[in-house]
């Protein structure tokens, strides 16, 4: 496989997941934010926009306005913040288009499909009213394209570098989504069950810890759960697999960063919520994530030839 079209496949999926993400982010945030007077609320939003590494460009763009509605259109409709769903949905779209020949017809028409979805103009006019509706769209239409990707590709290269992509992505936002959780609501056991909820875990999670387990074992499970699709050590097991299956990638350095970056999650001790450290675990985790991305990045190109390379803080 042509390393631009690895790398396209690759960004296509990092750019779904992100997308559908967001608005799982974006849902748990807005139903903290209604337990919360306006004031502690918009302390919800500034979370939210700082683990997203969003905060200054939301600031220059909407000043101090933190209401719900305002961060919502910033972070799903506004095209000129690259991090937002629309963007990210755009970008998803431009590189299954530049691999539209590699690709099943089924994933291109769940793509557009997406991308005609997030951009409906009727969609917008909920953000005041309804926003829970255009978070539910997103993440529906964002399924629609992970069904393609699982029923109708096979598993070849092409499969393993849009996975990867999908699993570095979804490995960093769990992290986030339990930084922002960690900060917003601390030992609070309800509300780590709304977080469960957004990213279909809370089913799982209750099976094997019952509905009145504590926080801090909710983050073990976000963490450290070998099984659970949404988890970081999962995450990071399956990308050093799948990219240890990829043809020629013997000599690669990405999978051995992804392998190391699992082991030395699978046997850390997860500090509890309250706990400073908890936050620190989190930030090596994401600046790891985003090396073995580079990684990735430079095993692609190792033989120069080089585009620009993304990453969520520029992008």
């Amino acid at each position: 496989m042509l390393s631009r079209h690895a790398e396209s496949l690759f960004w296509a999926g990092r750019y779904v997941e992100r997308a559908s993400y967001i608005t799982r982010m974006l849902d748990v945030a807005s139903t903290r934010q209604l337990e919360r007077s306006s004031r502690s609320s918009s302390d919800v939003w500034r979370d939210l926009l700082r683990v997203l590494y969003l905060d200054e460009a939301f600031a220059e763009a909407n000043g101090t306005d933190l209401s719900s509605e305002t961060v919502s259109r910033f972070l799903v409709f506004d095209r000129d913040n690259p991090s937002s769903v629309a963007a990210s949905v755009r970008e998803a779209r431009a590189n299954v288009m530049n691999v539209r020949d590699v690709v099943p017809i089924e994933l291109l028409e769940a793509v557009n499909r997406l991308h005609s979805g997030s951009t409906d103009r009727s969609l917008a006019q909920l953000v005041q009213r309804s926003p829970h509706e255009i978070y539910e769209t997103v993440s529906g239409l964002c399924r629609t394209v992970t069904g393609a990707i699982d029923e109708a590709m096979t598993r070849d290269d092409g499969y393993r570098f849009l996975m990867v992509g999908r699993l570095l992505e979804r490995a960093e936002m769990t992290c986030r989504m339990i930084d922002i959780n960690r900060s917003v609501s601390g030992g609070d056991a309800s509300a780590w069950m709304s977080v469960l909820r957004s990213v279909s875990g809370l089913h799982a999670f209750t099976r094997a810890h019952g509905a009145l387990a504590p926080a801090n074992e909710v983050v073990r499970f976000m963490l450290h759960e070998p099984s659970f699709p949404f988890g970081v050590l999962h995450c990071l097991s399956r990308v050093s697999s799948l990219l240890s299956e990829v043809d020629g990638a013997a000599s690669w350095e990405s999978p051995r960063a992804a392998g190391r970056l699992a082991a030395e999650l699978q046997y850390a001790e997860i500090p509890s919520v309250d706990d400073p450290s908890l936050e620190r675990l989190l930030e090596r985790l994401e600046a790891n994530i985003r090396k073995t991305s580079e990684n990735l990045h430079n095993d692609l190109y190792q033989f120069g030839g080089a585009p620009l390379m993304y990453s969520f803080e520029t992008v």
